[in-house]
């Protein structure tokens, strides 16, 4: 067990973390979920790429969405960001129900 710092927060990363990204397939993971996936990224994220973002939706199957979230970043600690990604995620969800 180790604890990292991500963008200025605390997060416990386990060996089990590892293992499952060194020996799963994360595409193959994200093709079977049978569900409707919604991928937001921020062009801004200095943590995640938009590469990787861009692989999890082409490894989706449809139906699913990519939103850009202009001026935000990987945490969303800004309040008018995030309260767009919430506004957002939910007119995203509420045609699920």
């Amino acid at each position: 067990m180790a604890e990292i710092s991500l963008a200025g927060r605390p997060f416990r990363i386990d060996q089990r973390f590892l293992d499952d990204l060194e020996t799963g397939c994360q595409p193959c993971a994200i093709a079977e979920l049978k569900r409707d996936l919604l991928v937001m990224h921020a062009p801004q994220d200095e943590i995640v790429g938009v590469d990787n973002a861009r692989q999890i939706f082409e490894a989706a199957k449809h139906p699913k969405s990519f939103v850009s979230l202009d001026k935000a970043n990987h945490l969303l600690t800004d309040p008018e960001a995030s309260q767009f990604a919430a506004a957002l995620i939910a007119a995203w969800a509420s045609r699920l129900t």
